[in-house]
């Protein structure tokens, strides 16, 4: 037997039926965690002998919605996230209650309970007229949530009409139909489950037995195994399950110790001990080894919101370092990673190519100002832009002129923490300690007068510049006009060097079009992407390579190839995300407008306060600079993250420089909170 979750397109439709013909059929462990009315739990200790029944966390007298019945007895159903952590180990049945979009309490519904315990789902419906749109209506509601059901089960007069259409519009999904039991007996139960094994098989064989998917955790110990004999059996059992104490919806219980196996649920029952852990083994990007505050511990994520261990959760305002596009968890991401994921895992890409990296090439290539070019595939925006820097200059000793050794970056600019990424950008504060280290690079001001004056002295010399069009992030969020850009594109052109477009934070639409440069009408020789590529889920990383730059390194000649690689280069599982994510992203992107227009009126205001220096808004970002001490070390910015993170938004400032990128998917009640949270930050700061 498989560890399930079986769900109802309603109530009495039969999920109970079908739970007791698979127990008969797979014997096996029972599992409701919460009931009202009648004990569906003594009805398969009664009616199963040799099932494993496990008590509810609650049980419930009034047979009403669980909330209700909860209400009128003056308790409280524990959250979604604690009935998952009182769930036995080992394989079972867990039967629901109702439709997933039932209250499970007074906050959740009993979708998110399906998603918390991370289990495979087969859907119970009545095959009575109707059923097929029954079934459509809450299978594509499960759908959109990102958990699709494995199995469909049909109970009642079988109807053939109905399991072909609902197979066909559910993709193929694995539809079977049942018979109900002649009588509610052992024997009736026996005989029903083994005439109809068959497909009872064929249900069970359409459940996940070892996918990354899901879950799967170790088989219970017999000291584990505690059947429920009757309602007050179970009721008196429910305050420990494995060993662990349930919270019974009085507050009086709490958590003690989970199975380490199940990394997330540990960090939420002892985050002081995995913070202690933290300090001990774990080495922070961009964070002091003494001195700092202890990070949060985050054990899920969820459209705009990050989840704590403490229970609460916060806004994410930053998009996880500006990673995650429509939002934590994006269904039709997930689902993509999910089906590539029950294909493939990794393959090398040296002499080795797969659907999806093609799939995903195509897409970017289609995007771009030109016909044709390449597209090389690497891990993060650093690497990205090591790849571009190494073309550039290998494109050059191909037409014979090595002496172009020298790249123009531009002031503030960020391009990555690898040697070549740190050599465009030499900013003082990260990498000035590796100075002697650097190729040579001139950092001019974003001017096309300036870069003009020093190409009509240098440009024999350089291979090419590299600029994050619109937007520098790390240096800032400091913004230029699409002329401008459009200007020093121009001046690249006329003194033939190449362009680099660093689009690692600017692409996906963060600025209001697909690629910042497009805004310019412009055309680079490369575009580097990552963060944005599979919507934060995976990483991955690609360089666009225009067809002027891949025409030089057309030939058989092996010393011309470009030596380049990694192992992860062109990851099946991120491609196919990624892939999935352009498709959505060529559809028309409304969400950045939405939220530029937001950030325009609810900031706006604060151009006039005397504390502000600036207020910068374009896309999905909003900056707002404040007078007074400047750069990233500013002592300000430490302040202002922890006012904000106690007002539940997550934010990281750039020194005196607090912004906001959120996700697309981001409410208008939670941008109404960033902005708020900002503005009350910059007045704390008079």
């Amino acid at each position: 037997m498989s560890r399930l979750i079986v769900l109802a397109t309603d109530t009495d439709v039969g999920k109970t039926t079908f739970s007791l013909l698979w127990l008969h059929a797979f014997a096996g462990a029972y599992w409701k965690p919460v009931e009202t009315g009648e004990s569906d739990s003594a009805l398969v200790t009664r009616l199963v002998p040799g099932a494993v029944v496990y008590p509810p966390v609650m049980a419930l007298r009034e047979p009403v919605a669980p909330p209700l019945a909860a209400r009128r007895e003056g308790r409280m159903i524990p959250s979604a996230r604690e009935l998952a952590i009182a769930m036995p180990t080992g394989d079972m049945l867990v039967e629901s209650f109702g439709s997933p979009f039932s209250p499970l309490n007074d906050s959740e519904l009993q979708v998110e309970l399906v998603r918390d315990l991370t289990l495979p789902s087969v859907l119970v419906a009545s095959s009575a007229l109707g059923a097929i749109g029954r079934v459509m209506q809450c299978w594509s509601a499960l759908d959109a949530e990102g958990l699709r059901p494995t199995a469909i089960v049909l109970l009642g007069m079988r109807d053939v009409y109905a399991e072909d259409e609902i197979r066909k519009h559910t993709h193929g999904s694995c539809v079977v139909s049942l018979e109900r039991p002649t009588a509610w007996t052992i024997d009736a139960l026996r005989e029903c489950a083994t005439r109809q094994r068959e497909q009872l098989d064929d249900a069970h064989g359409a459940i996940p037995k070892h996918l990354d998917r899901y879950v799967i955790m170790p088989s219970p110990s017999k000291s584990d195994a505690f059947p429920s004999r009757d309602r007050q059996g179970a009721a008196d059992n429910a305050r420990t399950v494995s060993g662990r104490p349930i919270p019974d919806g009085r507050g009086s219980e709490r958590i003690q110790s989970v199975d380490k196996s199940d990394t997330f649920r540990g960090a939420r029952s002892n985050p002081k001990t995995l913070l202690a852990d933290d300090r001990r083994c774990v080495w922070h990007p961009y964070t002091p080894l003494e001195g700092s505050a202890d990070p949060l511990v985050v054990v899920g994520a969820k459209d705009e919101f990050l989840e704590l261990a403490d229970g609460s959760r916060v806004i994410d305002g930053i998009s996880s370092w500006w990673t995650i596009l429509h939002g934590h968890r994006h269904p039709p991401l997930m689902r993509a990673l999910a089906e590539a994921a029950s294909r493939i895992d990794h393959v090398l890409f040296a002499g080795v190519t797969h659907p999806a990296a093609v799939e995903l090439a195509d897409l970017l290539l289609g995007t771009m100002p030109w016909c044709g070019g390449r597209v090389f595939y690497s891990d993060n925006g650093s690497t990205a832009v090591e790849v571009a820097l190494k073309m550039a200059y290998q494109y050059w000793c191909h037409l014979g002129e090595p002496g172009r050794t020298r790249f123009i970056g531009f002031e503030h600019g960020y391009h990555g923490d690898t040697f070549g990424a740190m050599a465009v950008s030499r900013d003082p504060v990260f990498f000035s300690r590796f100075e002697p280290l650097l190729f040579r690079a001139d950092i001019l001001p974003i001017d096309a007068n300036r870069l003009d004056d020093h190409l009509k002295h240098h440009a024999h010399e350089t291979a090419a510049i590299i600029i994050e069009p619109l937007v520098q992030g790390a240096g800032g969020m400091r913004m230029h006009t699409p002329q401008m850009l459009s200007d020093i594109a121009a001046v690249t052109k006329r003194h033939s060097v190449l362009f680099i477009a660093d689009e690692v934070m600017t692409g996906g639409g963060r600025t209001g079009t697909l690629w910042a440069h497009q805004a310019a009408g412009v055309g680079p020789d490369f575009v580097c992407a990552a963060k944005t590529l599979t919507g934060g889920i995976l990483p991955l990383a690609a360089t666009l390579v225009s067809p002027r730059i891949v025409k030089a390194f057309q030939s058989a000649d092996r010393v011309r190839t470009f030596f380049h690689g990694h192992s992860f280069t062109a990851n099946p599982l991120a491609c196919a995300v990624a892939a999935c994510n352009m498709r959505s992203m060529l559809k028309s992107q409304n969400e950045p407008k939405r939220i530029e227009a937001f950030w325009s009126q609810a900031l706006n205001p604060l151009r006039d306060d005397p504390n502000v220096a600036e207020v910068r808004i374009r896309g999905t970002i909003a900056a707002i600079e404040l007078a007074g001490s400047t750069g990233y070390l500013a002592e300000i910015g430490p302040h202002l993250h922890r006012y904000c993170l106690e007002r539940g938004v997550f934010l990281r400032p750039l020194g005196n420089v607090l912004y906001t990128m959120p996700p697309f998917c981001t409410s208008d009640a939670s941008l109404s909170r960033i902005a708020k949270t900002m503005a009350d930050a910059v007045a704390l700061n008079h």
